[in-house]
């Protein structure tokens, strides 16, 4: 059974996610710990970690998302949901960024509540699986004392950590070759096998991308297509480029739910962007009236309309922040002063100015 710790700053909440039936077999996890704040949460942790931490976005001294990513970084949990009212879309977004699992609107419904916890505990299991490997390798590699273990973890590291993978290849190529054995074929069999650790540690973090770890799809420098160390290098860049190919186009053929998480973090991430249903389909390969009808399917409004909701949402706390004119928010959104102005009423019955005066305590 894995173990789990709520923190909310509010009793009534830990209360009623406590008491519902879910907990134990149905959900893979048990309730091992409360908190009724980040920093109460870190100091229970670091003494007792736990495999699952639920936690509130808005809490007193630490909140949810700098409680996030130091667990997360501190390996006292090996996943993180987020519990969040609508309206703490920024928060909800820097919480993807800092890594949660998942995010869970306010008041927190138990079937959903229920599924996600699902998800993590098989997310967690396969994590663990991956991690047994790698740590198999790990010790295999560190009785060899003409492999320059470090420098290689360091650099593993960094695949999952740069944005240009092509380049760390290189900075990886380039340590195996001044470190090893200047042996052709020696580097060869280093390169293999850092190739398999980067697949490893990708199956880690990207459950859904397993087949990584499978030859077919990770691939392995070929011996007898090697003349020198030119080639060698080639191949190498080519072999990270091949996995973060592999990464992306795994992740949005997940299935259905792949595909719309897949939406809804990217308008959340790249809410100021200009977007449309036509762009999004475009970017999901799929055509635009199957992304319509599989969003509403699956989450009960239409694309479009989430969309809005989003940006009306983002408005509210650039509203909330005055820094900005009305018409610079409206732009921002990809609206018109005047549509911004009827939409921004008619859904939250107060107009942009209002609102303004609301959050700045002049009303």
């Amino acid at each position: 059974m894995l173990s789990a710790m709520i923190v909310d700053d509010t009793e009534f909440t830990r209360n009623e996610l406590r008491d519902l039936d879910i907990w134990g077999e149905k959900s893979g996890f048990s309730i091992s710990a409360e908190a009724c704040n980040g920093r109460d949460a870190l100091r229970a942790l670091q003494k007792q970690p736990v495999d699952l931490v639920i936690t509130d976005i808005r809490m007193p001294v630490v909140d949810g998302i700098s409680l996030t990513k130091t667990l997360l970084d501190e390996k006292l949990c090996k996943c993180v949901i987020l519990m969040s009212q609508f309206s703490d879309f920024e928060y909800a977004r820097k919480g993807i960024q800092s890594g949660a699992f998942e995010y869970l609107l306010k008041p927190i419904e138990r079937d959903a509540l229920l599924a996600t916890l699902q998800k993590a505990s098989a997310y967690i299991s396969e994590r663990n699986n991956e991690l047994q490997k790698i740590n198999y390798v790990d010790q295999v590699l560190k009785t060899q004392d003409h492999y320059p273990y470090e420098q290689f973890k360091i650099l593993v590291k960094s695949i999952k950590e740069d944005g240009d993978s092509a380049a760390v290849a290189a900075d990886i190529f380039e340590v195996i070759w001044l470190k090893t054995d200047s042996d052709l074929m020696k580097s060869i069999y280093y390169l293999n096998r850092v190739l398999q650790d980067v697949a490893k540690a990708v199956c880690a973090e990207f459950p859904w991308a397993k087949k990584l770890a499978r030859p077919t799809a990770a691939g392995s420098i070929n011996f007898s297509s090697i003349r020198g160390s030119g080639d060698l290098k080639a191949a190498f860049i080519g072999h990270i480029r091949a996995i973060k190919a592999f990464i992306l186009k795994y992740e949005l053929r997940g299935g259905d739910n792949g595909i719309i998480k897949t939406v809804c973090r990217y308008v959340l991430e790249n809410i100021d962007a200009p977007m449309s249903l036509g762009f999004l389909s475009r970017k999901l390969f799929v055509s635009s009236s199957y992304l319509s009808f599989l969003f509403k399917k699956k989450t009960g409004i239409n694309l479009i309309e989430y969309i809005t909701t989003v940006k009306l949402e983002r408005s509210k706390v650039l509203l909330e922040e005055g820094v900005l004119k009305n018409y610079e928010i409206a732009d921002m959104a990809g609206f018109s002063m005047e549509y911004y102005s009827k939409l921004f009423k008619k859904t939250y019955a107060v107009s942009p100015n209002q609102y303004r005066k609301i959050a700045a305590g002049k009303i």
